[in-house]
């Protein structure tokens, strides 16, 4: 594994926190801030939001200490992940109907700024930031789609990073576990006078699913914000993330080799130890709100991000016995500027009305490189090889493949949220058009060498939401709006036809009984076209088609009860849960009555615990998973008798974790921990995707957290 800096960022930490302590007793007024921000989803309370939406705040996090973002996300209703690899840096959400590998259907967001790779070109993610320097997580689900685009069918993440605070304050975290994992957190956040900064510092480390893999990777976060005055706010924020993770690749085991040694790839003498994947990931936000009056804002955002993303496999021989390693090296790059208006204060017809306007330009590039190394030579990010072909009686040639693909789109969308009473009526329209590049750069022996091919689309994407607020303390929600996903550029088909749908739901948000929270919502989708992994070219990329039209019916649920609520005790039990429902199935064609791969019928968590106001907590999670086909064509379980190409639907799983903390009686802040998850070391398969790829071993993980 690699060195970190962890010593000189130590060093930083305390002398950033010695000013801290001097000016602890200083103002602590918080900064105004304008009313409409545009790296926020919704407000702090998601009350009145226009349809289902679940917050994953800091507390949650701090308190069930989950092993990485995708084990948090298990207590998001409506959410569902699947594990690439065991700190889960290969991004796989889903949100209700969306299948979740590379989140290709879900729109992410950190502070408002789109981390898909490219939303307009190839919608997968590499990048998601840790949860240690996060506020909160923001899940809109069937909300917000008239705000947000594209990637807006099934639902919306953002991820809302820490900002200043006016009382100075640092965090220190650090931790150990099995499988030689590692985790190293250093945080400060402050006010001077009319400026607020923010630094942050995290750092992990682990060994694999397979026993020849190794991650790490580390995240760097800066954030300032600056109130010229009553009116106006700068704010830039700048993110760099590196991961080094050997050993990984998209290669799996067949079905005969996961039954003699689930977890092993060294026996096959293969050289899978050189295997590699890197990730280099930059982004940069420079915002403006500006208070106009008390009821109109302006707030504007330009923002660009980088993803650099080789990645590097064996052809089945070690290089150190003369075999050969081939490569994806893709590069991504996008530029945004995005404004939006917010006026509100409006009365017309006896109507209370609050109108949002915006409009965003993007650019996008995406460069896919295939390079192949020499007899011999290792590959990874420092040597990228150059783009050979093997010739089998000449050795080797230039005759590989390198392609481009660009985007431009603006998007433009204004909506009027009017109220009246308890109700709350929000129709709205967002436009979006974009144009995709094809330009095959260097593959000889095809015709398309040399060509650029290009495509437009432009669509109307309208919405309508409404919320009754009559009841004690509960909301009823209900909502229909228009959506769609672009469709990949990266493919032999292309132009594809981008995915549309309209999406409708009814749902409740309550806590009208005395402690017992609820929010549950019926969906049901129709989606066309949709885009779906089909299978992969002899390269290993995969390859995407629109399948056939599919439907998509289900629940999302989520509860909690408190024990606080009703008996005056220093101890709390609880029990809380995110349950779904989802039935996703294509709708016509030869596909008619298939599941949408990747998508389970059930799952959720259901978690259990106490609490004491002396600073202890204990909860233990079962979490569920159900069985998922990963073809379109839905061939037979992975038990049947048979080969490896006979299986494509992974089993379903039940998993047990759990977590405790105590924060000691001390004059500082300090608090002891320890979590664990897949507790029972059940092996199961958590996907099959060029094989079979086994779910992540017993982890355990006990650190301290310092706060002052």
């Amino acid at each position: 594994m690699s060195s970190r800096p962890i010593p000189s960022l130590l060093k930083l930490s305390v002398l950033m926190c010695m000013p801290a302590m001097t000016l602890a007793q200083e103002d602590t007024t918080p900064l105004e801030l304008p009313s409409l921000d545009v790296r926020s989803l919704v407000s702090e309370d998601i009350t009145g939001t226009p349809g289902a939406a679940s917050l994953l705040t800091r507390e949650t996090v701090d308190t069930y200490k989950p092993y990485s973002l995708h084990d948090a996300l298990d207590f998001v209703p409506g959410v569902r992940t699947i594990d690439d690899d065991v700190l889960g840096l290969r991004s796989g959400i889903g949100v209700r109907g969306a299948p979740p590998r590379r989140s290709r259907k879900v729109l992410l967001l950190e502070d408002g700024t789109p981390i898909n790779n490219s939303a307009y070109l190839d919608s997968g993610a590499h990048y998601t930031p840790p949860m240690q320097r996060l506020e909160q997580v923001e899940v809109l689900k069937g909300a917000g789609q008239i705000v947000h685009g594209p990637l807006n069918n099934h639902g919306i993440i953002n991820f809302r990073n820490l900002r200043p605070t006016a009382e100075p304050e640092t965090r220190v975290e650090l931790a150990g576990g099995n499988l030689n994992s590692s985790l190293q957190h250093i945080m400060h956040r402050r006010t001077e006078g009319s400026v607020g900064m923010v630094f942050s510092y995290t750092g992990r480390e682990g060994d694999g699913t397979f026993d020849v893999e190794e991650h790490e990777f580390d995240d760097f976060y800066g954030g300032i914000e600056w109130q010229l005055n009553d009116s106006h706010q700068l704010a830039a924020s700048a993110t760099y993330f590196r991961e080094r993770s050997q050993g990984y690749d998209e290669s799996n085991l067949s079905l005969q080799q996961y039954r003699e040694d689930p977890r092993g790839k060294k026996r096959l003498d293969e050289g899978r130890e050189y295997n590699n994947i890197s990730v280099d990931y930059y982004k940069l936000d420079l915002t403006h709100n500006f208070q106009i009056t008390d009821d109109v804002s302006l707030s504007s955002k330009v923002f660009s991000t980088e993803l650099d993303r080789p990645r590097f496999q064996t052809d089945e021989e070690s290089p150190a016995d003369g075999g050969v390693m081939e490569g994806r090296d893709r590069r991504y790059h996008t530029l945004g500027v995005d404004s939006r208006l917010n006026i509100g204060g409006l009365s017309a017809s006896g109507l209370d009305h609050r109108i949002q306007t915006g409009i965003r330009y993007e650019k996008h590039r995406f460069a896919d490189r295939r390079p192949v190394g020499r007899p011999g030579e290792k590959l990874d990010e420092g040597n990228r090889g150059e783009v050979y072909a093997r010739d089998g009686e000449n050795g080797y040639t230039r005759d590989g493949r390198l392609m481009t693909y660009d985007a431009e789109a603006i998007s433009a969308f204004a909506q009027n949220t009017i109220s009246w009473g308890d109700w709350a009526i929000t129709p709205g329209l967002r436009f979006e058009t974009f144009n995709q590049y094809n330009k095959t750069n260097f593959r000889p022996s095809d015709d398309d060498e040399g060509t650029t091919k290009k495509d437009s689309n432009t669509l109307l994407l309208p919405g309508l939401s409404v919320v009754y607020s009559g009841f004690d303390n509960s909301e009823i929600y209900a909502g229909i709006h228009r959506g769609y996903a672009p469709a990949s550029a990266r493919s032999d088909e292309f132009p594809l036809t981008p995915e549309t749908g309209i999406n409708s739901q009814i749902g409740l948000r309550s806590s009208a009984i005395k402690g017992v929270g609820l929010d549950m919502a019926l969906f049901y989708n129709r989606i066309e076209d949709t885009l779906i992994r089909a299978e992969v070219d002899s390269f290993g990329d995969a390859r995407f088609v629109n399948a056939a039209d599919s439907r998509v019916y289900g629940l999302d649920l989520g509860a909690r009860v408190d024990s606080w609520a009703w008996y005056d005790s220093p101890l709390n039990l609880f029990a809380e849960a995110a349950l779904n429902y989802t039935n996703a199935k294509f709708s016509n064609g030869p596909l008619k009555g298939n599941d949408v791969p990747e998508v389970p019928r059930f799952s959720g968590s259901l978690t259990l615990g106490m609490e004491h106001t002396a600073g202890w907590h204990l909860s233990a999670t079962v979490s569920h998973f159900g069985a998922f086909y990963t073809d379109i064509e839905n061939t037979r379980p992975i038990t049947a008798e048979g080969n490896e190409e006979d299986a494509g639907r992974v089993p379903s799983h039940t998993l047990l974790s759990a977590r405790a903390s105590y924060k000691l009686p001390t004059r500082l802040d300090t608090t002891l921990w320890v979590q664990g998850r897949n507790l029972t070391d059940k092996l199961y398969i958590a996907d099959i995707q060029e094989g079979i790829r086994p779910g992540a071993p017993r982890s355990v993980l006990a650190g301290v957290t310092f706060n002052f």
